[in-house]
């Protein structure tokens, strides 16, 4: 017995005869696949209408057109919003890439007659973005005004060409992965505590009196709870937890700074709120001398794509100027 969804014209999954009696496939408008992507991420077809400042009806005819045009349904609508079928979240997935591939099209057909335009995803731990990246977009902006930065701020590991990223900040980068990985510089982490938390509990002298203290830690990043120090030429090791914790180096970052304990913070993250006084490193005469690099990270396909460029090429200019980085 056929569904709904079987009895519907998947013109999209057939073939149609053209003029010169060849086979080719239909395809969706790239704009169908524009508006179901940003009402899926802005959770309606209302918000993603208000964003065009169009009526809803065309977000609404777009997505119609998709789901007749595939012959399935692509969303589910209820009082509680917009939710993605697994046919939908293929689309979706893809779509991405195959927008961003438009725009890198005309950015080499035309890139040399326009301005560097288009939007630009980047994806980046929300420590990174709220200390070190969003700073510095007013500047982005003056330098390329026709250039749309979105953030995709997680503590994970995006899939570039899945999720549409354009550009991901990382300090790791995998050995397998098929990518281009430009080095913007490197950095340590260390022991800091908000001056209130210190005028109750005093400043710790050497790492063993840490087991007289609160200990922030990261609760999906066990790595992050290994605290590393240098004493007398050695390096030793001491696991922490107990104490507050929380799921991203951003609310790490935050509850030190709220004075509820010592937490090992990445030292761009931190040279803020220690120049206005409002972080104190401790035990920096026993801070592991271990460094990290943090890369702009993109896929080889898009490196030259000009708004992409244009953004690496940025980041890696800032990372030198305004960034407490070493090259």
């Amino acid at each position: 017995m056929q569904t709904d969804s079987s009895r519907r014209e998947n013109r999209f999954c057939m073939k149609r005869k053209t003029e010169s009696a060849a086979f080719a496939p239909a395809h969706p408008h790239p704009d169908d696949i524009a508006w179901l992507i940003r009402s899926v991420e802005l959770g309606s077809m209302s918000a993603a209408s208000k964003e065009r400042n169009v009526a809803v009806s065309q977000a609404t005819r777009a997505i119609d057109r998709l789901e007749a045009g595939y012959g399935v349904r692509l969303l589910r609508r209820s009082t509680h919003g917009l939710s993605l079928t697994a046919e939908g979240a293929a689309i979706v997935a893809h779509g991405r890439d195959v927008l961003a591939r438009l725009a890198d099209l005309g950015e080499i057909v035309c890139g040399g007659r326009r301005s560097i335009a288009g939007p630009v995803r980047i994806a980046v731990s929300a420590a990174i973005a709220d200390e070190l990246l969003v700073p510095l977009l007013p500047a982005l902006q003056v330098r390329h005004p026709d250039l749309r930065v979105e953030l995709v701020a997680e503590d994970r590991l995006s899939d570039l060409p899945t999720e549409g990223i354009d550009v991901a900040l990382r300090t790791a980068v995998g050995a397998s992965e098929a990518v281009v990985a430009r080095r913007l510089g490197g950095f340590g982490r260390a022991l800091y505590a908000a001056p209130a938390y210190l005028r109750v509990r005093g400043e710790p002298q050497s790492p063993d009196e840490l087991q007289r203290h609160v200990a922030v830690t990261h609760t999906g990043l066990g790595q992050f709870n290994r605290w590393r120090f240098r004493v007398d030429g050695r390096i030793q090791e001491r696991v922490v937890g107990g104490g507050p914790a929380a799921n991203s180096t951003w609310l790490v970052h935050r509850m030190v700074a709220a004075g509820l304990g010592i937490g090992m913070v990445s030292t761009p993250i931190a040279a803020r709120m220690v120049d206005g006084g409002e972080l104190v490193e401790v035990l920096r005469r026993f801070r592991d001398p271990a460094r990290m690099s943090i890369y702009a990270v993109v896929l080889p396909e898009r490196e030259r794509t000009p708004r992409i460029k244009a953004v690496v090429e940025f980041l890696d200019e800032m990372a030198r100027q305004r960034w407490a980085v070493a090259r």
